[in-house]
C-alpha cells in the first residue's frame, strides 16, 4: 500500500508532456489551408458580455463570401440587433431604426456602449487569425493538435476553450475575447454550410 501511494504521488508530480511543435505546426499548416478556403458558413450560439453588464443574447451568423448577416437577440442591451453587409458598407437594424455605416465597431460603441470587431470575428470564429495588411502580425499559440489555443490580434486576446467536430473539421465551440475592459464569450451550438 505504501509503495502504491508513493508511486501515485510520484506520478502526480511529473511535468506535463510538452507538445510536439513540429507535429502541431504541420497540422496548423494543413488546418489553415483547409479553413482559409471556407467562404460560407452558418452558426448559431450564444454571446455573453463578461464585463460590467454581464448581458447575454442569442447569436446567429451567416457568412457568404465577404457578405455577412449577424443577428443578436435577447437582452445584451439591445433587444434585437441585425448587422449585415460587407467590409465596405454595413446596414444595422436596431429598435431605433436602420443605419448605414462603414465602421460598424464605432457605430456599435457609440450607440450600444459595446462593440465587436465583426470583420475580424468572421475569421476568429473559425479558429483562424484574420488576414492583415500593414498591421502587426497576430501572435499565435497552438495546442498539441495544431489548433489555435490563443490568438492575439488587433488589441484582442482570443482564447479557444473547446473545439467540436463538424463534418471533417474541428471548429471552435467555446471561445472568449478580451480587449482591455471589454470581454465577451461565445458558445457555438451548431455549425452548418461548412465542408
Amino acid at each position: 500500500m505504501l509503495l502504491m501511494a508513493l508511486l501515485g504521488s510520484a506520478c502526480g508530480g511529473l511535468p506535463k508532456k510538452p507538445i510536439n511543435t513540429d507535429f502541431a505546426e504541420r497540422n496548423w499548416q494543413i488546418r489553415t489551408a483547409t479553413l482559409s478556403v471556407v467562404q460560407s458558413f452558418e452558426l448559431k450560439g450564444r454571446l455573453a458580455e463578461s464585463g460590467l453588464t454581464g448581458a447575454r443574447g442569442d447569436l446567429s451568423w451567416s457568412q457568404s463570401g465577404e457578405r455577412f448577416d449577424v443577428r443578436v437577440s435577447g437582452p445584451l442591451g439591445v433587444g434585437a440587433l441585425a448587422i449585415s453587409g460587407d467590409p465596405r458598407s454595413v446596414e444595422i437594424h436596431t429598435k431605433d431604426g436602420i443605419f448605414v455605416t462603414d465602421s460598424v465597431e464605432t457605430f456599435m460603441q457609440q450607440r450600444l456602449g459595446w462593440s465587436l470587431p465583426i470583420p475580424l470575428l468572421r475569421y476568429w470564429v473559425l479558429g483562424l487569425p484574420a488576414p492583415v495588411r500593414d498591421k502587426a502580425p497576430p501572435t499565435l499559440i497552438l495546442d498539441d493538435a495544431g489548433r489555435a489555443q490563443t490568438i492575439k490580434q488587433a488589441g484582442w486576446m482570443i482564447a479557444y476553450d473547446e473545439y467540436q467536430t463538424v463534418g471533417s473539421l474541428s471548429l471552435p465551440r467555446k471561445l472568449s475575447m478580451v480587449n482591455g475592459q471589454r470581454s465577451f464569450r461565445i458558445v457555438i451550438d451548431t455549425w452548418s454550410g461548412t465542408p
